[in-house]
């Protein structure tokens, strides 16, 4: 039986993202764009089926270029931000077997594993991903490390687990995945921390190591489901 759903309850969650991301949506998109096709896209061939299994307000899933897009949030305002292409479904990802009855070539989990209830829960919604993953399939994760983040890893009210990508890696091998890649400094916190918000200025942090290794306290760590 799996763990029950992540807390705030579904109905605070439009309330609590509106008041948290609305006042820089616009310069959220231009940086996704960049990510998604400078970074994020290297490691999805565009014939995939990927899976976004925390959408929020699509950024990625929207600037991805991928066969067939997938998106789970349970904000029902995952309609209003999902472009035409992407197949939009307002429920916890853990239900994803009402919805999705083959396998995926890739999924993308941004900024969730920190909200779940517990380390349990952690490794349920990894090994759910292995699960739904076709074999040389990839799990993709974004998530904020705790041992650079410190203290501002509670700023937000919903932060539960706090994780490493050394935590991410053990639990993604206690589930049946090998690592593949891992950047354990990446980007910064959030997109309201000292990430430059310029599409160009986000393109040069992008080519500049350096530049991550002091700025970047989120961990970009790719599991591979293996035969």
């Amino acid at each position: 039986m799996l763990p029950s759903p992540p807390s705030p309850e579904d109905a605070n969650l439009q309330v609590l993202y509106d008041n948290r991301f609305k006042a820089n949506a616009k310069s959220k998109q231009k940086i996704w764009d960049v990510l998604c096709k400078h970074f994020f896209q290297r490691f999805i061939p565009e014939e995939s089926c990927v899976l976004d299994i925390a959408a929020g307000n699509c950024e990625f899933i929207n600037y991805i270029k991928a066969h067939e897009k997938i998106a789970f949030d349970r904000n029902s305002d995952i309609y209003r931000y999902a472009d035409q292409d992407v197949r939009a479904i307002n429920d916890n990802f853990f239900n994803m077997g009402k919805y999705i009855k083959k396998n995926i070539d890739i999924i993308f989990a941004s900024n969730l594993l920190e909200h779940l209830d517990s380390k349990e829960q952690v490794l349920a919604a990894i090994k759910l991903c292995y699960d739904y993953l076709v074999y040389g399939g990839k799990l993709l994760i974004l998530q904020p490390n705790i041992k650079y983040v410190k203290g501002a890893y509670w700023d937000f009210i919903d932060h539960k687990i706090p994780l490493t990508e050394k935590s991410l890696i053990e639990a993604g091998q206690l589930c049946g995945f090998s690592v593949s890649y891992v950047i354990a400094r990446f980007l910064p916190y959030t997109t309201k921390s000292r990430m430059p918000q310029h599409p160009l200025l986000v393109f040069l942090y992008l080519k500049i190591p350096f530049i991550r290794l002091l700025l970047g306290q989120q961990s970009f760590v790719v599991l591979e489901k293996q035969q």
